[in-house]
């Protein structure tokens, strides 16, 4: 993975929102995007322990983003074929896989700001929510698009684009490269996952 997709990945995530999620309310998906981005910076960055910061970034990865949607977009076509046990171990996997990977990075994003530029309705349930931050003097910012759906009265994000690219789609095709070279197994996915979060 280059540096720059690193970089965005990590942004995506550290605007995720606050510790726990709150109640949807009448001011809509943009306010929740806003409102959990601004404290987002200040609590992943800053002078904490990895271990505490890991555990900061799993309760907003959890709290914050319809995992399990995420994760069987992302296993595709290869969620049909993979039986229960398979889908619960790769579920779990994929959270640990996404937290080791990318909560140690966040404290490269200190002093980043983010304004929400506008919001667009997708469908009945799902919103997109277009935003922008800010990377440093003289350089252009990141655009950053997220769909936020709203889940039993709160809302949850469901996929990320940064710079046009959908984060889940470009996860999908990584996953999907690793099974195709492990014969179509979607057990070669799971043992790769496996030796990537063993601690």
């Amino acid at each position: 993975m280059n540096p720059r997709r690193i970089f965005l990945f990590v942004a995506m995530f550290s605007m995720a929102g606050l510790l726990w999620a709150s109640p949807v309310s009448a001011s809509g998906a943009d306010d929740f995007v806003r409102s959990t981005g601004t404290q987002a910076f200040s609590t992943l960055g800053g002078d904490i322990s990895n271990s505490e910061r890991a555990k900061r970034f799993r309760d907003i990865l959890t709290g914050r983003f319809d995992l399990p949607t995420i994760a069987k977009f992302v296993l595709g076509r290869y969620w049909r074929i993979a039986n229960k046990k398979q889908r619960g171990e790769y579920v779990s996997l994929f959270e640990e896989f996404i937290v080791q990977a990318y909560a140690h990075r966040f404290k490269e994003l200190s002093g980043k700001e983010f304004r929400v530029k506008q919001t667009r309705e997708l469908t009945a349930r799902d919103k997109l929510v277009m935003t922008e931050i800010t990377t440093g003097p003289g350089r252009p910012p990141i655009r950053v698009n997220w769909r936020v759906r709203g889940l039993d009265s709160k809302y949850r994000i469901i996929d990320v684009m940064v710079e046009g690219i959908s984060m889940s789609v470009t996860q999908r095709d990584e996953f999907a490269a690793v099974i195709r070279r492990s014969g179509g197994k979607v057990e070669g996915l799971l043992d790769a996952l496996r030796k990537k979060t063993m601690n």
